[in-house]
């Protein structure tokens, strides 16, 4: 049951699909069969100096090319204006001011790339934008993200880099599809923590709190980790929703830099408390407008672009990268391997919550399976259990 999604549609995936999809993955088919299956996985120096390093458009250090290429997708409506990246470019990137959603926009690009010839075609891209009106999170959850400052950004890979490519590259052994969403909540986790650690050691940099821990939270967010002597709190800081369009994935990742949206604590788009990279690092702690938003504001959209482009960056060069690159290419592309970075930033002391059961049974997680399904125990009754298609709070 391939999905061949039209201009604007989103699909909702089924828990059943996503069970299929562990299944058909552990017995290494192809894709065409379950198209969509993860559908439900995802939501020192100057202050000038630290702008220049995150800030793509700058000459200096600008990982873009410009092109100057516009396209008509088959919904007649012209694409944004493609760079090439300066390091690889099969990596092609687009930027938007503003945007329904990012995940809409991806979904034109590829309507695009599979009309042109295969060498007009690029690996990977990504699309950015500075604002969404309708960002949506799992299950069709309202992503707050009108207001600029955020990064707001989808990845697209062909089916084929995971499904062929990967398996090459893995002495010809299947990577599970269900690993997918691990690999990148652990390269969004590598992002946002490369990121604080730069604004928060910059000596100039102004500091609200300590140094937060960067934790992964299965299967599709990362948190930000704040002890004190007597609690830790976790608060979400970054979400990933990923989507199949004909014979790609399209990945969105959500990350809270200059603001930490409102989160309702009941009803449809109730979860966790959010945070920002704003509440750990001041954008303009040693500038004489230290108090205009706008000025904050335009440093935190610069950050963002930055993380998308980096972010981008790090999984197309590792999807792509050839055995004879590095030493460690293989183990970096194995399952194992996979699933050893992602618990790396996983905190095993964490306490969550059964988002949509009656009961939301507070559970702890004990173990992740080869194929990345999880085992937990519950709380209160000691009782475990294996979980494919659930959500924590």
């Amino acid at each position: 049951m391939t999905l061949t999604p039209r201009c604007y549609h989103c699909y909702n995936i089924s828990r059943f699909i996503i069970i299929l999809a562990f299944v058909f993955a552990s017995k290494g088919g192809g894709l065409g069969g379950v198209g969509g299956v993860l559908g439900r996985y995802v939501s020192g120096g100057s202050r000038s100096a630290f702008v220049s390093a995150v800030n793509p458009s700058s000459s200096s250090t600008s990982a873009m090319s410009s092109s100057s290429e516009n396209t008509a997708d088959e919904c007649s409506t012209l694409l944004p204006s493609k760079a090439m990246h300066q390091q690889d470019p099969n990596l092609w990137l687009y930027h938007v001011e503003s945007t329904t959603s990012t995940m809409d926009e991806a979904r034109k690009i590829v309507e695009n790339i599979t009309t042109a010839d295969s060498d007009e075609r690029p690996k990977s891209f990504l699309i950015s934008a500075a604002s969404q009106s309708q960002g949506r999170g799992t299950t069709q959850r309202n992503w707050k993200s009108s207001q600029r400052g955020n990064a707001l950004f989808t990845i697209g890979i062909p089916q084929s880099a995971w499904m062929v490519d990967l398996k090459k590259k893995n002495h010809g052994s299947m990577v599970p599809l269900t690993l997918l969403p691990l690999k990148i909540g652990s390269l969004v986790a590598q992002q946002i923590q490369r990121s604080l650690e730069e604004c928060i050691d910059d000596k100039h940099q102004g500091m609200s709190n300590a140094a937060p821990k960067v934790t992964v939270k299965w299967p599709n967010d990362v948190l930000l980790k704040q002890s004190s002597s007597t609690q830790s709190s976790y608060e979400k800081v970054a979400g990933i929703l990923i989507e199949s369009a004909k014979d790609w994935f399209i990945i969105g990742i959500g990350i809270n830099v200059g603001y930490a949206p409102d989160i309702p604590k009941e009803g449809s788009d109730y979860g966790r408390q959010a945070t920002c990279f704003s509440q750990y690092c001041n954008a303009t702690a040693s500038s004489a407008d230290a108090n205009d938003e706008d000025d904050n504001e335009e440093y935190w959209v610069e950050v963002s672009k930055k993380l998308a482009v980096d972010t981008a960056y790090d999984l197309h060069s590792w999807l792509h990268s050839k055995p004879d690159e590095h030493l460690s290419s293989i183990d970096e592309h194995s399952g194992g391997a996979i699933l050893d970075k992602w618990k790396s930033f996983l905190d095993w002391d964490m306490e969550l919550v059964l988002r949509d059961t009656p009961k939301r049974e507070r559970v702890r997680l004990t173990g992740v399976m080869a194929d990345g399904r999880v085992i937990v125990k519950e709380v209160e009754t000691g009782t475990t259990r294996t979980l494919v298609a659930d959500y924590f709070l």
